[in-house]
């Protein structure tokens, strides 16, 4: 036994004393034969609520285990019938239990002190100490009952959240799964164009293409990461594609070095975000595609002008809404995506760390 495990065991032990020993003092204010004035009284107070400790604890236990007995053979069974066979077992065991109490009360109140009041009400139909008795037992029971069911709700719920957790874990390792195949298979496209162009450009294709290629698979376990190392992982991104658009595409980065610094964001949304903007926008050497990315209060806005291609096949968006659950899953946060006539703009939430 572990002794954390002792240490719980301890602490429970010594609560039901004391609430046994409360509930012992309440029950012999309400025994009238109880006299102050008596030369017994204090250690004939002392015997009853001792008494009342050892038999309560046991009736206590006897409870708990009870409980579990009945619950784990209704395991199976719906949630009235739980509590209808649960009720009417711990009526009866009440039932039995105060008279259990009733008569050991009576026979240590003759062995110790020779008094035969609690006997004499013992043997009565109307015995008021067997209705106090079942009274304080439904009481230690409530009280137990309560700490039960709390602690129950407890491991539910830490189970609840424990599951919505490895949920979202596993939905968002399945997003991060498909940056990989999305990257890497439009970058082979790319790559086999050259290798027939031009040999040495393709090497140093392979080698940039490696460079970015480590980062997803670096990153591949975080959720977030400094917008520093995302701006460095893009860097050699946009270096792949300007050895295929040439001069085509304009970029323009202005952040603050605080915000570079400090800011976290998600792996590889950058660089799906301007693969986007290339991908869907018709651009040339005469019509430049412009990409900006820069901040505005809580949002980093990555914006580039529209001029959608003519004959382009339908986007499935995937990028997109990779992006947008990704942000979600990570906590409540959300992208706002906005398109105008001639721009399309993709705001994303500034996350500090705490």
């Amino acid at each position: 036994m572990s002794p954390n495990t002792n240490k719980y065991l301890t602490y429970k032990i010594i609560a039901r004393i004391i609430v046994l020993v409360l509930f012992g003092l309440i029950f012999k204010s309400f025994d009238l034969s109880f006299i102050k004035d008596n030369p017994d009284y204090n250690t004939r107070s002392l015997v009853f609520v001792t008494m009342y400790v050892i038999v309560g604890f046991l009736i206590w236990e006897g409870a708990v285990r009870i409980s579990k007995f009945t619950e784990r053979k209704l395991s199976q069974s719906g949630n009235r019938k739980k509590l209808i066979v649960l009720c009417s077992v711990f009526l009866l065991y009440g039932v039995i239990a105060a008279f259990a109490f009733g008569f050991i009360y009576a026979v240590t109140d003759i062995f110790f002190f020779n008094r035969y009041e609690a006997w004499d009400s013992f043997t009565l139909p109307s015995y008021d100490l067997i209705f106090g008795s079942f009274l304080f037992y439904f009481l230690i029971l409530a009280f137990n009952g309560i700490i039960f069911y709390y602690r129950q709700w407890r491991e539910n719920l830490l189970h609840t959240e424990r599951l919505m957790r490895e949920n979202t874990e596993a939905k968002y390792e399945a997003l991060r799964n498909q940056i990989d195949p999305h990257f890497f298979f439009n970058s082979l496209s790319v790559l086999t164009n050259l290798v027939y162009k031009d040999p040495d450009i393709a090497a140093d294709y392979i080698t940039q293409l490696a460079k970015t290629y480590r980062y997803i698979l670096d990153k591949k376990f975080e959720n977030m990461v400094i917008l520093e190392t995302e701006l460095n992982f893009l860097e050699s991104y946009l270096f792949l594609i300007n050895i295929r658009h040439q001069n085509s595409i304009n970029i323009e980065i202005d952040l603050d070095d605080d915000i570079i610094k400090k800011c976290l964001i998600a792996p590889a949304t950058l660089q799906m975000l301007f693969e986007n903007a290339i991908k869907h926008t018709r651009f040339s050497l005469t019509s430049p595609l412009f990409i900006s990315l820069k901040r505005d209060n809580n949002w980093l806005i990555v914006k580039n002008n529209l001029c959608k291609k003519q004959n382009s096949e339908a986007s499935s968006g995937l990028g997109l809404e990779n992006i947008k659950k990704r942000y979600e899953l990570i906590g409540n946060n959300s992208i706002i995506i906005c398109e105008t006539n001639d721009s399309f703009i993709v705001k994303i939430p500034v996350i500090l760390p705490l």
